[in-house]
């Protein structure tokens, strides 16, 4: 199960997400693009979801890929929501899963108080949300208030009813913090994912005390200065990088447009190694 050693032409995405959260395709489309698109090792980073697929070395349609275990956790800090990305060097640990699942239902409670919030008739969450089997996020609430004729499309919904400022959606009661120490409890390795870089600069160095390993800054778009810049703060707190495409599937953008290359992972993949051998 554990990684196998990477070369420089290793092609790796650790961040995308299925239709268990906001993705647009099931676990078993998004398995079949990533190996379509050439990619060697991928985790699926559902929000605040256990794994989904088997973890280590799988074959899709003849073709082998080795599935890192992962989820995006969804954290508050200073009044801002902010992303953190676990990985495990085996199978995510039971303690974990039922940590994620818990978490889910919990956006299944956000979702129903938003709907009261909002005064408008949607659908209720649907049982599988209810049980922390699926993410209801501010994206599925979106898409209920224009399929329902109160918005005209998504961006007309997150403007007027789902975005932050207008406090329909109740916030997260998780802190970053908390994140992290949760995820280091049970052997995960962590990524601030996307972090921006007025906060990387204000927050990256408190996190890396409290239990951070890494920061997202291999990220498809990212300009030079602030992939440098990410890269530098990195460096200063003793970090490493992780990255991928943030797949959702609603763009044109195809699992493999992006890839993490072998030699920019060797932090991570020495760290994934270490975690497995601790938990064996």
């Amino acid at each position: 199960m554990s990684l196998p050693p990477l070369q420089p032409w290793t092609r790796l995405d650790l961040h995308m997400h299925s239709d268990r959260s906001d993705g647009r395709y099931s676990v078993d489309e998004v398995l079949r693009r990533a190996v379509d698109g050439g990619l060697d090792v991928i985790a699926l980073t559902d929000h605040d979801l256990p794994a989904q697929a088997p973890a280590g070395r799988i074959c899709i349609g003849g073709k082998p890929i080795h599935v890192v275990h992962g989820a995006e956790i969804s954290g508050v800090h200073e009044g801002i929501e902010l992303h953190l990305l676990v990985y495990f060097g085996g199978e995510m640990p039971q303690a974990f899963r039922d940590f994620c699942t818990a978490l889910a239902a919990k956006r299944a409670e956000r979702y129903e108080q938003a709907r009261e919030n909002l005064g408008v008739d949607l659908p209720a969450a649907d049982d599988a949300a209810q049980r922390g089997e699926r993410s209801l996020t501010r994206l599925h609430l979106s898409r209920s208030l224009v399929d329902h004729g109160h918005a005209k499309n998504l961006s007309d919904a997150f403007m007027r009813f789902t975005g932050d400022r207008h406090g329909n959606v109740p916030h997260v009661e998780l802190t970053f913090l908390e994140a992290i120490a949760v995820a280091k409890a049970h052997g995960g390795i962590t990524s601030w994912a996307h972090p921006y870089l007025e906060h990387a600069r204000k927050w990256t160095k408190p996190f890396a005390a409290s239990g951070l390993d890494a920061l997202e800054g291999l990220r498809p778009g990212l300009g030079k200065k602030t992939r440098r810049t990410i890269a530098r703060l990195a460096r200063n707190n003793d970090l490493f990088l992780t990255g991928g495409s943030d797949f959702h599937g609603w763009s044109p953008q195809r699992l493999g447009d992006f890839a993490v290359q072998g030699q920019q992972a060797t932090g991570f993949a020495r760290a994934l190694q270490h975690r497995a051998v601790l938990a064996a």
